[in-house]
């Protein structure tokens, strides 16, 4: 298959699924993709690419979900949709996160082993006591089977 096939196949895969820009956007992503790799025939890269209405399939599933009312939304809704995005674009943009996550300062974490800490010894604490408590009642429980045990035969 050559790259106007291949480009054609995608075209009709595309064709009323998804909006115009949409298609045009990634049939020229492909064609570039495709032009720019000099030291491989088209061939080759559209066999590494793969079949092209499995593309057109996984482009028309990505641009469907917001209209499906996947968190939420649906395609009247948009605006609590720009508005969620540009709160996280907002929060991913603040100084205080890396790559999208909230930075853990050095006071946190020394907190967080202290609690973990505390809870640790904690439940040691408590393990030891219940050994104690069943100690107690161990022996007397020792002494009463082996009597009903001699005392049976």
């Amino acid at each position: 298959m050559n790259k106007k096939e291949f480009l054609d196949i995608l075209r009709e895969s595309l064709v009323g699924e998804v909006d115009n820009n949409v298609m045009e956007q990634n049939i020229r992503y492909y064609s570039e993709y495709i032009s720019s790799h000099h030291d491989k025939s088209e061939e080759e890269i559209i066999d590494e690419i793969g079949d092209p209405r499995l593309i057109a399939k996984t482009i028309i599933d990505t641009e469907s979900i917001p209209d499906q009312g996947a968190y939420g939304w649906n395609s009247q809704d948009n605006n609590r949709r720009s508005d969620y995005q540009d709160s996280y674009q907002d929060y991913g943009n603040s100084s205080n996160s890396y790559n999208g996550y909230p930075r853990i300062r050095w006071y946190q974490k020394a907190l967080f082993v202290a609690v973990l800490m505390l809870i640790f010894f904690i439940l040691l604490r408590a393990g030891w006591f219940l050994i104690k408590l069943l100690s107690i009642f161990t022996l007397p429980i020792i002494v009463i089977v082996l009597v009903l045990y001699m005392f049976r035969n």
